[in-house]
């Protein structure tokens, strides 16, 4: 049983073990996409020298990536409010305000997640210390199957978002080379993937390339915030279901009373420390991404209410697909969070469980009565918690759906009338 580990061994460095760092390797690249680190390694202090101009490069690529990313969003929110105060555009609107929960979201999380940056390199500091080292200890924690599981939900999750996003940015692109220079069917106007409001007529010069490529640059941008903050915390969570089985098997499989009674003290006492640390990492990964759950469930109703309205009036076949291919996203955005939640609720409420049914009644009786410690702690499951608003469940996802009905019931009224 291993309760607190150290530096790594030579079979960790022969690629024998997985490091925990692995679990992040996906949520490293798309933060290093826009120039952005969620945590801090530790580093020699020759290795920091050598890295400060690489580190002044990324913040000043970050800070052009926001400028960019808000710029863009400040255009589109005045198309949708000269729209609505003109009541012109109306479906196009609509459909912006989609997109723009989208990227308000993408902008909350990048902005929390970098002033959170600390407190979530101690979090990753602690579960480093109650990482697995040797291959046995591994294998005992099922280390990888649970980075198995998160590697495949990483690369579908990524890998659907950026088919979605990059489908809808390039297919006027593809549309003018195969209807315009290929087939000649007939003469491109030139359009941007997002309606947006410029003080120029950027359909007649060269700027309609710059704010077609600052458009989708934009996107990857909020892409790549969002995305990551989602799985940055998966990881997290998936890494605390591990620990919280561990931690129910091994009492589960201890049978009190074999050994004496200090060395059952002694493992009841280990059990109880390592079960709060797991409840303490729980509330810190609260903290941080507490927001960014409020975020998520909050935009998540928007962006499926409008985007069902759009389906539902109609339109051009082509807006249709797009819009389709956006529910699937976000629909498939808060499934994954709600069973992730799910998971750890389950997970956390195996602890009581396992004290209930392992074998304690040859047990002293100063170790019946620390029992009562851990198993009061484990009546209370550890939550995701969407700030102090709701805990997330699958059960929330069930309620965000009626919400989102409710939303677009009403929008349809509206606009029938």
């Amino acid at each position: 049983m291993v309760w607190k580990l150290g530096k790594c061994s030579k079979e960790q460095k022969n690629g024998k073990t997985k490091s925990l760092y692995m679990f992040f390797r996906y949520v490293d690249i798309f933060y290093f996409s826009i120039g952005m680190k969620a945590y801090d390694r530790a580093l020699s202090s020759t290795t920091a020298n050598t890295t400060d101009w690489r580190k002044t490069i990324l913040r000043i690529y970050f800070i052009f990536q926001m400028l960019n990313l808000n710029l863009t969003l400040l255009s589109e929110l005045i198309y949708v409010f000269l729209a609505f105060s003109t009541g012109n555009n109306f479906l196009e609107a609509t459909m912006n305000l989609s997109f723009i929960g989208f990227v308000v979201v993408g902008d909350i999380k990048i902005q929390h997640i970098w002033g959170k940056r600390g407190h979530i390199t101690k979090v990753v500091q602690r579960l480093q210390l109650l990482h697995p080292v040797t291959a046995d200890q591994q294998k005992e924690y099922r280390l990888n199957d649970y980075l198995r599981g998160y590697r495949n939900v990483s690369i579908f999750y990524f890998g659907m978002h950026m088919v979605l996003i990059w489908t809808y940015n390039l297919y006027w692109v593809v549309y003018y080379l195969v209807c315009d220079l290929w087939l000649g069917i007939r003469h491109f106007e030139r359009t941007l993937p997002y309606y947006c409001w410029t003080p120029w007529n950027w359909k007649t010069n060269w700027s309609y390339y710059v704010m077609y490529v600052s458009q989708n640059i934009a996107a990857q941008t909020c892409l790549s915030g969002q995305l990551a903050a989602d799985m940055l915390m998966c990881a997290l969570v998936t890494l605390l279901i591990m620990h919280f089985k561990q931690l129910s098997r091994q009492i589960e499989q201890h049978v009190a009373g074999l050994q004496s009674a200090d060395q059952d003290l002694s493992f009841l006492q280990r059990s109880i420390a390592y079960h709060q640390q797991l409840l303490c990492l729980s509330q810190d990964i609260n903290r941080i991404f507490g927001v960014s759950l409020f975020c998520n469930f909050a935009s998540s109703s928007f962006i499926i209410c409008f985007v069902i309205f759009q389906i539902t009036i109609g339109g051009n076949i082509d807006n249709l697909v797009m819009l389709m291919l956006f529910l699937f996203c976000a629909m498939v955005q808060v499934f994954m969070i709600g069973s992730y939640a799910q998971s750890l609720i389950n997970s956390s409420e195996l602890i009581g469980q396992a004290v209930y049914n392992h074998n304690w009644y040859l047990s002293d009786l100063r170790y019946r009565k620390l029992m009562l410690l851990i198993m009061q702690r484990a009546q209370r499951p550890s939550y995701l918690r969407a700030t102090n608003f709701l805990n997330v469940s699958l059960v929330t996802v069930t309620d965000l759906l009626q919400v989102s009905y409710k939303f677009f019931a009403l929008l349809r009224t509206m606009y029938s009338q």
